[in-house]
């Protein structure tokens, strides 16, 4: 996951600066207290299992007018730049919203 968002997560028009987390960075944010596995998606690709597009989700407490909502956060949505074309980021968006909404989070 780290080199997929390293070489293809948010990036410049001139592709010059990009987001470059830290794996332990990555997994304080993905690793929360009742965060679902199911919650994190991936697309690998054929022969080799290479990760080319991936989607999160971990839940949060929003307080609104002093009643707690429970609310999920999508997060790190990433597709390798040579596959974007094939629409996959809709496809991770409809799944992952599916996968929170058999949580009754909706």
């Amino acid at each position: 996951m780290y080199n997929l968002l390293t070489k293809h997560y948010v990036e410049d028009s001139a592709g010059k600066f990009r987001f470059d987390y830290q794996i332990s960075f990555l997994k304080w944010a993905l690793k929360v207290p009742h965060g679902k596995p199911e919650w994190m998606l991936g697309v690998r690709s054929g022969d080799k299992k290479k990760l080319v597009a991936f989607i999160s989700a971990i839940p949060v407490t929003m307080h609104i007018n002093k009643q707690k909502i429970l609310m999920a956060e999508i997060n790190f949505l990433c597709v390798h730049k040579q596959l974007r074309a094939l629409r996959l980021a809709p496809v991770l968006i409809s799944e992952v919203t599916r996968r929170v909404n058999l949580h009754n989070i909706f």
